[in-house]
């Protein structure tokens, strides 16, 4: 099955009054949410975007000059989103077998997430494919077009919820690593939570722990990253006055994702390569100089020493002398020369790293 006959639809219809705002309209970056909806779709091959719209239908006409969309105007979009569902529907291309369907409120999807809905949607052949984080079902699902005459026949009562609710028979829950997912906008704060976590541009720590598990990390492992999240944190604090500039978030996301492919070989390069697969290219560059790392001792701190540090600072879950770990490395390869090699360059790493941090915080470093 081919892109060219799955289509969006994209109900940006009603009257936002909970909002106190029009909801399409909001500004995201340098666009809008109605904006933003219509790019991602385009990025991910959509050519058939259908846009409903009612309420201030000419102010998303005019902002929508430009894009390769069909327009479909619900007179009665005061009926409620399920009459706005239905009319996009009937204008839908006859060549259309399967559609996503996207309020405008939950704006900020992502192209990977779409990608798996497709992609399991081919594969497993399902009527209704839902998109799940963590657990909890999320927007949008993929419709195929055999349940058309079935939402059209619905007589609005539950919405289109109820009427899927009919088909569970035939639905299909994926797993995603996308928050956005629950993230709609009814209210003012839940607006401002989407530019929070918009502004990140990296996974929130949820969905660092969806990732880890869509790669099948065991549990153990998890905690661990977990551990050295908080040594981050610790890090991070012991430095807070050396005016040096660090993005947090970035750097924690490497901190719960350093070891996302332990079980496979070179497993520092492999993780880099799946976060940089991910679009996550700042966090894969630290993830892959978490495991060796070449210090310049008259370079500022970096945020990949700070990531290779914390990791050599936690056995398993707990924080450890650095000298205490690195002893019982050593003896562990004791006979193997090419390793205990390896372990001498790491351990004269963290000592120049640890010297940084007590040069620009003018005290014993305090985990050693």
């Amino acid at each position: 099955m081919a892109k060219d006959t799955v289509a969006a639809l994209i109900i940006a219809a009603g009257y936002s009054s909970r909002m106190h705002d029009f909801k399409p309209l909001l500004s995201f970056e340098k666009t809008n949410a109605i904006k933003r909806l219509v790019q991602t779709y385009e990025t991910f091959g959509i050519e058939h975007i259908y846009v409903v719209v009612g309420y201030l239908k000419e102010e998303i006409i005019a902002t929508l000059r430009g894009y390769n969309v069909h327009i479909v105007y619900n007179e009665a979009f005061d009926q409620g989103m399920f009459s706005s569902i239905q009319k996009g529907i009937k204008a839908m291309d006859e060549t259309v077998e399967a559609f996503y369907m996207n309020p405008v409120d939950i704006p900020l999807i992502k192209t990977q997430t779409l990608e798996r809905l497709y992609e399991a949607y081919v594969r497993e052949k399902k009527g209704v494919v839902y998109p799940v984080f963590l657990g909890r079902k999320g927007h949008p699902p993929l419709i195929d077009t055999k349940y058309k005459n079935t939402i059209l026949s619905g007589n609005g009562e539950g919405g289109l919820k109820k009427v899927l609710e009919t088909l569970e028979h035939d639905a299909l829950h994926v797993d995603v690593c996308d928050q956005s997912i629950l993230m709609d906008m009814d209210e003012k704060e839940d607006y401002f939570a989407l530019l929070r976590y918009d502004a990140m541009n990296v996974p929130t720590k949820e969905e660092c722990l969806a990732i880890m598990r869509l790669n099948d990390v065991p549990e153990p492992i998890i905690k661990h990253c977990e551990a050295v999240g908080k040594t981050v944190l610790a890090l991070l604090n012991e430095i807070s006055l050396c005016h040096l500039v660090f993005d947090k978030n970035a750097l924690l996301a490497a901190a719960y994702l350093h070891d996302i492919a332990r079980q496979e070989k070179d497993h520092a390069t492999r993780g880099a390569e799946k976060l940089c697969a991910m679009g996550y290219e700042t966090i894969g560059d630290m993830i892959a100089t978490h495991m060796d790392i070449t210090v310049d001792r008259h370079a500022p701190l970096s945020a990949n020493e700070l990531l290779f540090l914390a990791d050599k600072l936690v056995c398993e879950t707990e924080v450890c002398g650095y000298e205490k770990r690195f002893e019982k490395a050593l003896k562990k390869c004791e006979g193997n020369l090419e390793a205990q090699r390896h372990i001498a360059q790491r351990l004269e790493a963290v000592k120049m790293i640890i010297a940084k941090i007590e040069q620009c915080t003018c005290k014993v470093f305090a985990y050693g």
